[in-house]
């Protein structure tokens, strides 16, 4: 694309992003912070819930195991361990209640603790408290570990107890799996040993500690009793909630974890930051797909037109435009190549009239050279003819040589001076003193004459010209002579040479206080063979004019402000530095 477009590319662009991107990359943040924020909020709200679903899951098992507990202890002559015959199973009917209720595990211990009866074999490594009437334990069975949900209930219900009832339910991995599919969310138990809690399921060979919570949250969980929500739990791998496990006595003792694993889906949207980036990635893309859209409709055909005038500017009046559309960039394109028609036709008659004007102009001049080489040639051919006479007087042959050879000297003179107005020489630019050739010119012009008086005002300021110092003396010598001849006659001649800087242009002016020029031929001075000198040529003025041209300068007659003739030679000054 070429430099101009290339800007208007660029301009485009910046509209485009202080239009679109830049209030679609605010809209962006303020929609990432709501999408975000409300994401996280509802991810919280439904891990919550699902939690809560595990947790009721949990303690219903414990109510169950407390129930039937109680329903036991009110009528203690059928457990196993406390009647006299020990061998004896529960009545059937409590035994399909425990069934119907996924409970497995019936112990009875002593007021020591010591177990009295099981009804599976396993091994309790660890206990619960005074007074507790739920709780989850941990137990051995074939040498897996394992948590139990139980039920304590003392016998009798009242008074000093003799026996405690412990009824539950065995918890092992598919209790945690089964709570997996339940809410789709990973479910570790924490059962409590002392001050610690500790993770049995993840890995049975060695109990995982609690570890992912602060001491400070821990005490919070132990001493409010409430779920607490973290969305970096289990060491940054879930959004989670920690759930205690509280019995009647309020003692937390278990701690359930239910976590959503966090995956790059939902951490892009609870993601500031990142979710920030790809709205802002999607605005940056959507910007830069709409420039190249503008540049194709709209940029596209004004660098058409662009290149068109540039064309058109450098005289290439054949360029065109091609036309894509029917809107008003199409009409811009319909007018532009109407326009260079128009301009092509105006150049091909300016060419035709041109060229009539030039053979006019040949056929003038010509016949103005025409006329001025045959008075010479007649007076030549007459004087030769003449000194062919025999018998012709001394003195008057010596008068026709003369007129020989006066008139030979203005052919040769006029035919220099029609070779310099033909084919002048192309200057050789150089940076100049502006007044350097005119001094020149002046003092070749009156050398020996000292009758004239010269009077020089220079005010230019030592600036300077682009120009050629030799053909500029040239031109210079054509107008002083004229100024010298025009002051033959006056008894105290007299030139002003004056120079002024105005503006960005230097002036420099000649004025004689000869006879003058008339108004009425003062537009014809420049014009090649005019001259009111009687063996003027009328093409000393022409020079004059077609030399300061060639250097970048302006002859011009103007009003003197005195009397006699005045020229003026106008430059542009030279604004870089001199060499």
């Amino acid at each position: 694309m070429s430099v101009l477009p290339g800007r208007l590319q660029r301009k485009v662009q910046l509209a485009i992003s202080a239009i679109v991107v830049i209030p679609m990359l605010v809209a962006g943040w303020l929609a990432a912070e709501w999408v975000s924020t409300n994401f996280e909020k509802r991810i919280e709200v439904w891990i919550v819930d699902a939690a809560r679903a595990n947790q009721n899951w949990l303690e219903a098992y414990q109510n169950d195991a407390v129930m039937l507990g109680r329903v036991l202890a009110d009528d203690p002559s059928y457990v196993p361990g406390i009647t006299l015959y020990p061998d004896i199973a529960m009545p059937s009917p409590v035994s399909r209640i425990a069934q119907g209720m996924g409970l497995t595990l019936l112990q009875v211990y002593n007021p020591d603790g010591k177990l009295l009866y099981s009804s599976i074999p396993l091994r309790v490594q660890t206990t619960w408290e005074t007074g507790q009437t739920g709780a989850v334990l941990k137990v051995v069975r074939k040498n897996q570990s394992m948590l139990a949900a139980v039920g304590i209930t003392p016998v009798p219900p009242k008074g000093k107890p003799q026996y405690y009832l412990v009824v539950g339910s065995l918890l092992g991995q598919d209790f945690a799996n089964e709570l997996t599919q339940l809410t789709g969310m990973k479910t570790r138990l924490y059962y409590r040993e002392g001050r610690d809690y500790y993770d049995v399921f993840s890995n049975p060979a060695q109990p995982m500690t609690l570890k992912h919570l602060t001491k400070d949250m821990a005490r919070r969980l132990e001493a409010e009793r409430k779920p607490y929500y973290s969305a970096y739990a289990e060491d940054g791998e879930y959004r989670g909630v920690y759930t205690p496990i509280v019995d009647s006595t309020g003692r937390v003792e278990a701690i359930m974890f239910s976590g959503l694993e966090r995956r790059t889906f939902t951490d892009l949207l609870t993601n500031r930051a990142a979710l920030f980036f790809w709205i802002a990635l999607l605005g940056i893309v959507i910007g830069g797909l709409t420039g190249l859209l503008l540049t194709r409709l709209v940029l596209k055909p004004i660098e058409y037109l662009r290149n068109g005038v540039m064309q058109l500017a450098g005289r290439n009046f054949n360029a065109t435009v091609p036309i894509h559309s029917n809107d008003e960039l199409g009409d811009l394109a319909k007018a532009f190549n109407a326009m260079a028609a128009r301009l092509r036709a105006a150049r091909n008659e300016e060419r035709q009239r041109h060229q009539r004007d030039k053979l006019a102009a040949m056929g003038e001049l010509s016949a103005a050279l025409a006329h001025e080489i045959r008075n010479p040639i007649g007076v030549i051919s007459t004087s030769a003819a003449m000194l062919e006479k025999p018998g012709l007087d001394p003195a008057k042959k010596a008068e026709l040589t003369r007129m020989l050879r006066e008139e030979s000297t203005r052919v040769a003179r006029l035919v220099q001076d029609f070779l310099h107005l033909s084919r002048h020489r192309q200057p050789n630019f150089d940076v100049i003193d502006p007044a350097l050739p005119m001094e020149r010119a002046l003092g070749a012009n009156i050398a020996g004459n000292d009758a004239v008086t010269v009077h020089k005002d220079f005010r230019h300021d030592g600036v300077r010209i682009l120009g050629d110092a030799g053909l500029l003396q040239q031109a210079w010598s054509n107008i002083f002579a004229n100024a010298v001849q025009a002051m033959s006659d006056v008894p105290q001649p007299e030139l002003r040479v004056t120079t002024l800087c105005k503006g960005n242009e230097v002036q420099l002016a000649v004025e004689d206080n000869g006879p003058g020029v008339s108004p009425d031929i003062m537009p014809r001075l420049f014009e090649p063979f005019f001259t009111t000198k009687e063996h003027g040529t009328g093409l000393g003025l022409t020079i004059a004019y077609t030399l300061a041209e060639a250097n970048g300068g302006r002859l011009e007659a103007l009003p003197p402000k005195r009397s006699g003739a005045r020229f003026v030679m106008r430059f542009p000054v030279y604004e870089g530095e001199a060499e």
